[in-house]
């Protein structure tokens, strides 16, 4: 999941990148401003994968919001303006995108996002040392001030709400901030599939598989379209 903010002064230019962004199960818009200084303080409190940002701003324009948050945020420029093109390369953007934003051009610019960010996490993981990679199969979540010890082989499905995750076992919910990204890449290899933008499941504990839906543990959890050939191919 990428979770996103977008920044731009126009309303109109705000609606078309969430219109567009309601299409792709993998993007996710967590917040919109108006202008760059607001974004400033929500990312003082809260982090996000990936900047949609338009450079021609008052105040303080999108280049040197860049310039102030650094290169840990991914950033997609936008703007009605071609002239930026060059600079905004410059500011190693991932992609740039031209007003009025087509939709397929916003999807070729998300994916590459996305191939990024996957980029990221794959050389962030190969350089954890071998004590850190899961090699027990146990999870020491972060709960508020506490950690809980969680078996991976005791989870039947992790769930989604909005900045947290629940882990459900038979007996006990944990409760962590943190997305669905970040939990999938904790746990092993072929034990889980996501099954929906909001759920992911362990597959030996899966009682029932339907067209839209599996139960599991009497709970049943809906498949979103995006993911249906996955959980089926790993049930084969």
């Amino acid at each position: 999941m990428l979770n996103t903010i977008a920044i731009d002064d126009e309303p109109k230019a705000l609606e078309i990148i969430q219109m567009h962004a309601g299409k792709i199960p993998f993007l996710e818009i967590k917040n919109t401003f108006r202008d760059a200084m607001s974004a400033i303080g929500y990312l003082q409190k809260n982090s996000a994968d990936l900047a949609l940002l338009d450079i021609n701003m008052p105040n303080l324009s999108g280049l040197k919001f860049r310039e102030i948050i650094g290169s840990e945020i991914m950033i997609i420029f936008t703007t009605a303006y071609s002239e930026y093109a060059v600079e905004s390369y410059e500011q190693n953007a991932v992609d740039y995108l031209l007003k009025p934003i087509r939709f397929p051009r916003f999807l070729n610019a998300v994916l590459k996002a996305k191939k990024l960010k996957e980029l990221r996490l794959g050389t962030q993981a190969a350089h954890l040392p071998k004590a850190k990679q899961n090699t027990e199969n146990c999870l020491f979540i972060k709960s508020g001030n506490k950690r809980y010890k969680l078996n991976t082989s005791e989870i039947l499905y992790i769930e989604k709400d909005g900045n947290y995750v629940f882990f459900h076992t038979a007996d006990k919910k944990v409760m962590s901030r943190m997305n669905m990204q970040q939990v999938l890449d904790m746990l092993p290899d072929g034990q889980f599939v996501r099954v929906h933008k909001s759920w992911a499941v362990a597959l030996k504990h899966i009682d029932i598989l339907e067209a839209r839906q599996v139960t599991v543990n009497s709970r049943v959890i809906p498949i979103g379209k995006f993911y249906e050939k996955e959980i089926i191919d790993k049930m084969k």
